[in-house]
């Protein structure tokens, strides 16, 4: 059986990455968290920070692996909405049935992030939910 490849990142969703970036290449947990449409507030609460902290220190290095994990999926949705950033923000604030009526953004801030991922293959994949 051959392994399915990753699909290389179109223009479109390398701008939506570089808008979360630092100069340094760093994930910048207050862009990312303005590109969602969140709160300083709500990204300090995914990373377990006090909202101070993630002012002051917004690309540390010690958030790099949850802010590229957060950003991957956001990615990956922003994609699968062709580029619209309005509904990928909408879709997550969205309570879904499969997420047991929970909105992915709950999900997310829970530092629950695999079901959304899932949940994001299985559309790309054609199943309906």
């Amino acid at each position: 059986m051959e392994a399915k490849q990753d699909k290389p990142l179109s223009p479109l969703s390398m701008g939506v990455l570089t808008q979360a970036l630092d100069e340094e290449g760093r994930y910048d947990a207050a862009k990312l968290a303005a590109l969602l449409d969140w709160t300083n507030q709500e990204i300090a609460r995914y990373l377990g920070k006090d909202p101070s902290t993630i002012s002051r220190f917004s690309a540390s290095l010690q958030y790099q692996e949850p802010l590229a994990e957060l950003a991957a999926i956001f990615n990956h949705l922003v994609s699968l909405m062709d580029g619209d950033l309005r509904l990928a923000r909408a879709w997550l604030r969205t309570p879904i049935r499969v997420l047991d009526g929970v909105s992915p953004k709950e999900k997310i801030l829970h530092s629950d992030l695999k079901p959304i991922g899932t949940l994001l293959q299985e559309v790309e994949s054609g199943f309906s939910v």
